[in-house]
C-alpha cells in the first residue's frame, strides 16, 4: 500500500453463453481525464492507479447493448474487479447500472483501514492525522487529541506488537518517514488537503519494507471543474466546558477552570483552488492553511502556542496518451513558543526552560518537498511509474532563557529552573524509485507481475548545547542530587536505502495467489564533525574533533511475502484471505551515530550539592573526585579522544518482523462490508547498547553478562496510595569491568529478546450511499514481550519500567516527548464507531464514540546504579497491576449546507468530549516524590467539552 496514490479497476467481459469477448472498447470517465481500454484475447480490462473518486465505465462492442455502469467508487490500495456480461442487441441499446461498485476486494490479503473524502470531511474529527489513528483497530496511540488541542503535536503509538520505529510515512507516493526521529513524520499536515488516507497495519503489500504501520497520504487533484473555497474552524475558552477534577480543587492553591489545562483559542482557516489549465489535458491544485492553537498549561500560566502553515501545490498534465506526468510542491512550516522540553516527569512550570521552535533548512535549496512524476504506459500489458523527490527539512530549538542562564531540574518537585539546551536539526531527503505493472496469460490463469526499484539517502544534522556553564543540575530525590558536565553535540549522519521487488498476483477461478520476495540494502556513515568543550570544566569535558567513519555494518536482507484468498461464491461477496510476510526494520540514523562521539552531547555526571538553594549547579557546588556516570560517546579515560568509546557490532542485524493474517470479508449488501481478521506478528533483533568488554571472548564481541553486575539496594517499602509491600533487588555494573573494557557500549542485537502480538478485529464499513455511511471497527490486543535471558537492553537485571524483564508480560511503548506526559501505551481492548446520517434540505448529523482499555500505570523509584546512571525501578508487582480508569469520547456534529447558483455554504458545529469526562490520563508514578504534587498526583486529564464553530464557503 505505502507508494500506492489511488486504487484500480479490472475486471473480465463475457457474452451471455460465459465466452471472453476481445476488442471491446472500455472508456473509463473521471473527474479529469477519460481513459480508454481494448480488452484483449481474455477479454480482461484495466485501468491502474486510478486517483480515488467516482468513476463511470462504458463497454462498447458493435452487436452488443452498451453496458454503462455508473458510481464505481475507488479507494487507495483497493482493487475494483467487476466481472461484465454483454447482452446481443438487435438495434443499438444503451444499459445503465448504478450503485453496483463492489466493496470488498477479492485480492488484498493484509489489514489497512482507508479514510475517503466523505468520512474526513463529514465526521468530527480534530483535523490531525494523529488523531484518525486511534480509530484503527490494533494501533494504540498516547494522547487524545480534543477539538484540536493536540494537534502540532506528534503522537507516539504502538501497533501489533512491531516497533514504532518501523512505521512508514508516505505523501503522494513518497516515503518521507524521518530516519532521525525513526518511525515519526517530518512535518505536519493542511487536513483539508487529502482526498483520502490509508493505514495498514499488517500484511503489508510487497512495497512497504517494514511490518509496521503504514500511513499513505493522497493529495488531492485538480478537475476539468473548476473549484475552490475557504474554510475557518474556531473555538475558544468561551466555548468550553469545565471538568477539573476534585482533587484538584482542594489542591493548595486550588485548581480552577481558570487555572487549569485548558484551551484558550484554536483557529484553523484556509482556502484552496483547482481546475483545469487545458480540459482534458492538464490540471492544477494549490492550497493554503493556518492553523493557530494556543494553550493554557496550569503550571504557571503558561500559553502553549503553536503556528501550522501549510503550502500545497499540484499539477497533473496528460503529456501523451501514454503519459500521465505530475508534481507537488508541499511545505509544512511549524512554529512554537513556549514547547516544553519533553523531559518525563518535569513540568516545565519556568518559561525560561521552554523553546521557541520554527524551521530550518539546507541553504540554496527549494523548502519542503518537491516531487516529480511519469505514469508511462508501454502497453496494454505494461505500465511504469517513475519518480524524483528532495525533501529539505528540519528544525530549531532556542531556548527562552538564552544561552546565558543554567539550567536545572527536580524530579522531587517536578519543576524546572533557569533555561535549557538548544537544538538544531536538518534533515534533507533524496528519493529516487521505479514501480511497474506487467499483465500476461499463462497456465489458465491471469498473472500481474509487480516489480520495482527504490534508492533513497537521509542526512541528519543534530546539535545539542547546554546553557550557562553547560552543566545540568538534577535532584532525583532528596538525597541523591547530580550534576551532569556537558560538552557540545554537533555531528551529521547519513544513511542510504537501496531495494528490488518482485511479486506475482495468479488469479484463477475464485482463487487468487500473491507470492513474491522483497530484497533490501540499508548503509551509512557518520561524517566528520568538530565540537565545543564544557565552559566551567574543559578540561575534564574536553570538545573533540571527530574524523567520520563509514558503517561497518552493511544490512542485506531478502524477505518472502505470500498470499491467498478464495471467494466462496461465483459473486466474490465472502472471501477468505491468509497471507504471510517477512520485513526488515529501517536503519535510523541514531543506530549509525553509536560510535560517533561528537553526535549527541556527552556528559559526565557528579556529585553536586546546592549550597546555595538555587536549583542550578555551580562550578564550586560539583565534587568531580567522584564520577557517577557518564554517556554519549564521553571516554573519562580518554576525554579529548575523536574516536568514541561505544562500538558498534560489525555484524549488528536489521531487526525482523513475520506477520501472518487469517481473515474473512463479506459484502453483506450493497455498499456495506463486514471484515474479521486475526493477526499474529513477532518482531525479532532489537538492537541494544551493553557495556562492552573487549577482553571476553575474542574479537569485538564480548559485554557484561549478568554475573558481572553487582548487587545495589534493595527497594523496599509500602506502596504508597494503592497498598501492599515491595522488596526489588537492584543491580549495578562492575566499575572495573566497565573501565577495563574502555568504558564503552557495544552496540548490537538484544540476545534471546522478540516482542509479538496476537489480536482479533472486526469492522463493519457502510460507505456513503442512501444518505448514509457509517464505520465501526473492534479489536481485541494482545502484545507480550520476551526474553530468553532477565537482563534489559543495557544487559542489567534490575527490572525497569520499560523493561520489567517478565516473560510473557505486556509489550509497552512509553510516550513522554513532543509535550506527552508520561504515558504507557498499551490497551487490551479499543472500539470506535462513526455514522452520518443526511437528512432533508442538506442537514447532516453525525458522530464518533471512542473508547479503550485504560492505561498501565507502573509504580517506580530511582536507584543509584553507577555506570548505568540512575533509572526508573518498577517496584509494582507487574507492568500493568495498575491501571489508569478506561476512557471513553464521544464527538458530535451538525451542519447545513446553503446552496445559492453556483456556491455554496456549510456551517456546522463540533461537540467534542459530549460527556464532558475527566478521565485520568497522567499521574506521578514516583513513589519517592513526596507532596501534593508528589506520587499518585493527577498531572493530566481529559480536556473538557468544548464546541467549535464551523464555516465553508465553496463554488
Amino acid at each position: 500500500f505505502a507508494q500506492l496514490q489511488g486504487g484500480n479497476i479490472t475486471g473480465t467481459i463475457k457474452d451471455e453463453q460465459g465466452g471472453v469477448l476481445p476488442g471491446v472498447l472500455v472508456t473509463l470517465q473521471g473527474v479529469d481525464a477519460t481513459q480508454t481500454f481494448t480488452t484483449e484475447s481474455t477479454g480482461e480490462f484495466r485501468f491502474l492507479n486510478l486517483a480515488p473518486g467516482r468513476y463511470k465505465l462504458t463497454d462498447a462492442l458493435t452487436g452488443f447493448s452498451t453496458l454503462v455502469r455508473e458510481d464505481l467508487i475507488v479507494v487507495v490500495g483497493r482493487n475494483v474487479e467487476l466481472p461484465i456480461t454483454l447482452s446481443v442487441a438487435a438495434v443499438a441499446e444503451t444499459l445503465t447500472v448504478t450503485g453496483e461498485s463492489p466493496i470488498v476486494d477479492a485480492k488484498t490479503t493484509g489489514t489497512a483501514t482507508n479514510f475517503t473524502s466523505d468520512e474526513l470531511n463529514e465526521i468530527p474529527t480534530s483535523r490531525d492525522p494523529w488523531a484518525l489513528l486511534r480509530t484503527v483497530p490494533g494501533v494504540m496511540v498516547d494522547r487524545v487529541n480534543i477539538a484540536g488541542n493536540e494537534t502540532g503535536q506528534q503522537s507516539n503509538f504502538q501497533s501489533k506488537g512491531t516497533r514504532p520505529a518501523d512505521a512508514v510515512w508516505t505523501l503522494d507516493g513518497v516515503v518521507i518517514t524521518d530516519m532521525a526521529a525513526i518511525g515519526a513524520s517530518p512535518t505536519y499536515f493542511n487536513y483539508s488537503n487529502f482526498q483520502e488516507i490509508q493505514v495498514a497495519t499488517s500484511g503489508q503489500d510487497i512495497r512497504q519494507p517494514t511490518g509496521g504501520v503504514g500511513l499513505n497520504f493522497v493529495v488531492k487533484r485538480g478537475t476539468n471543474m473548476l473549484k475552490g473555497g475557504g474554510r475557518g474552524f474556531f473555538t475558544n475558552d468561551r466555548l468550553e466546558a469545565e471538568n477539573v477534577p476534585d482533587e484538584l480543587r482542594t489542591r493548595t492553591p486550588a485548581v480552577t477552570g481558570a487555572t487549569a489545562d485548558h484551551n484558550k483559542q484554536i483557529a484553523d482557516y484556509g482556502f484552496e483552488l483547482g481546475g483545469p489549465i487545458v480540459k482534458d489535458n492538464a490540471w492544477f491544485y494549490a492550497s493554503w492553511s493556518d492553523q493557530d492553537i494556543r494553550l493554557v498549561r496550569s503550571a504557571g500560566n503558561i500559553v502553549d502556542r503553536t503556528i501550522l502553515k501549510t503550502t500545497n501545490i499540484k499539477g497533473n498534465w496528460q503529456a501523451t496518451k501514454s503519459d500521465m506526468f505530475n508534481v507537488l510542491w508541499f511545505l509544512g512550516a511549524k512554529e512554537k513558543h513556549g514547547r516544553s522540553p519533553g523531559d518525563g516527569g518535569i513540568l516545565f512550570d519556568a518559561p525560561t526552560a521552554t523553546y521557541e521552535q520554527g524551521g530550518l533548512y539546507v541553504d540554496g535549496r527549494p523548502h519542503g518537498l518537491l516531487k516529480f512524476e511519469d505514469n508511462h504506459i508501454f502497453s496494454s500489458n505494461l505500465f511504469v511509474s517513475g519518480r524524483y523527490a528532495y525533501y529539505n527539512t528540519g528544525f530549531g530549538l532556542f531556548p527562552n532563557g538564552g544561552l546565558d542562564q543554567n539550567a536545572g531540574r527536580s524530579f522531587v518537585t517536578a519543576s524546572s529552573y533557569g533555561s535549557t539546551r538548544q537544538g538544531i536539526n536538518i534533515r534533507p531527503q533524496t528519493t529516487v524509485s521505479l514501480d511497474g505493472n506487467s499483465f500476461h496469460a499463462w497456465g489458465g490463469a491471469s498473472h500481474e507481475i509487480k516489480f520495482g526499484w527504490g534508492w533513497r539517502q537521509t542526512k541528519a544534522t543534530a546539535g545539542t548545547l547546554y546553557p550557562g556553564n553547560m552543566i545540568l543540575a538534577l535532584e532525583n530525590s532528596v538525597t541523591d542530587t547530580r550534576a551532569r558536565v556537558y560538552r557540545e553535540g554537533l555531528g551529521t549522519d547519513q544513511t542510504r536505502y537501496a531495494d528490488f521487488y518482485v511479486g506475482d498476483t495468479i488469479t484463477k477461478g475464485r482463487a487468487t495467489i500473491d507470492v513474491g520476495v522483497r530484497y533490501d540494502r540499508q548503509w551509512g556513515a557518520s561524517l566528520p564533525s568538530n565540537t565545543q568543550s564544557n565552559k566551567a570544566f574543559a578540561n575534564l569535558v574536553p570538545g573533540i574533533q571527530f574524523a567520520g567513519y563509514g558503517s561497518p555494518f552493511t544490512w542485506n536482507n531478502v524477505s518472502p511475502r505470500a498470499g491467498l484468498t478464495y471467494a466462496l461464491d461465483a459473486a466474490h461477496k465472502p472471501i477468505l484471505r491468509a497471507s504471510y510476510s517477512r520485513y526488515a526494520g529501517q536503519l535510523d540514523t541514531n543506530t549509525l551515530q553509536f560510535s560517533n562521539p561528537s553526535g549527541t552531547a556527552g556528559y559526565a555526571e557528579y556529585p553536586w550539592k546546592d549550597l546555595n538553594g538555587n536549583h542550578l549547579a555551580e562550578a564550586n557546588e560539583v565534587d568531580t573526585t567522584t564520577l557517577l556516570s557518564f554517556f554519549g560517546g564521553f571516554n573519562p579515560a580518554a576525554p579529548t579522544s575523536g574516536v568514541s568509546a561505544n562500538v558498534i557490532d560489525p555484524n549488528l542485524k536489521a531487526p525482523t518482523t513475520q506477520s501472518v493474517v487469517v481473515g474473512v470479508d463479506r459484502e453483506v449488501m450493497p455498499n456495506l462490508g463486514l471484515q474479521v481478521n486475526y493477526s499474529f506478528t513477532r518482531t525479532t533483533d532489537w538492537g541494544a547498547n551493553q557495556w562492552f568488554t573487549p577482553w571476553r571472548g575474542t574479537g569485538p564481541t564480548g559485554y557484561l553478562v549478568a554475573s558481572d553486575y553487582l548487587l545495589g539496594p534493595v527497594l523496599t517499602g509500602t506502596l504508597p496510595t494503592l497498598g501492599g509491600s515491595y522488596s526489588v533487588q537492584t543491580y549495578i555494573p562492575d566499575a572495573a569491568k566497565v573501565t577495563a573494557g574502555g568504558n564503552g557500549q557495544f552496540e548490537t542485537n538484544y540476545p534471546g529478546y522478540r516482542s509479538q502480538y496476537q489480536g482479533i478485529e472486526a469492522s463493519v464499513v457502510k460507505r456513503m450511499s442512501n444518505h448514509w455511511m457509517m464505520r465501526i471497527g473492534t479489536a481485541w490486543n494482545n502484545p507480550t514481550e520476551r526474553y530468553d535471558v532477565l537482563v534489559d537492553g543495557l544487559g542489567n537485571p534490575t527490572p525497569r519500567d520499560t523493561e520489567p524483564l517478565v516473560n510473557g508480560g505486556p509489550f509497552v511503548v512509553r510516550s513522554s516527548g513532543s509535550g506527552a506526559g508520561d504515558i504507557f501505551i498499551h490497551g487490551k481492548w479499543q472500539f470506535n464507531g462513526n455514522a452520518g446520517y443526511e437528512f432533508p434540505h442538506a442537514i447532516m448529523v453525525s458522530g464518533n464514540l471512542f473508547g479503550r482499555q485504560g492505561y498501565p500505570f507502573p509504580v517506580y523509584r530511582t536507584a543509584a546504579l553507577g555506570r548505568d546512571g540512575s533509572p526508573r525501578v518498577i517496584i509494582s508487582p507487574a507492568l500493568d497491576t495498575f491501571r489508569l480508569p478506561n476512557l471513553w469520547d464521544l464527538d458530535l456534529r451538525l451542519s447545513k449546507t446553503i446552496t445559492f447558483q453556483h456556491m455554496n455554504a456549510e456551517i456546522a458545529g463540533d461537540l467534542f468530549n459530549g460527556f464532558n469526562s475527566n478521565t485520568e490520563l497522567v499521574r506521578n508514578r514516583n513513589a519517592a516524590s513526596p507532596g501534593q504534587t508528589g506520587f499518585y498526583a493527577l498531572a493530566q486529564n481529559l480536556s473538557p467539552r468544548i464546541l467549535r464553530i464551523n464555516l465553508a464557503i465553496g463554488f
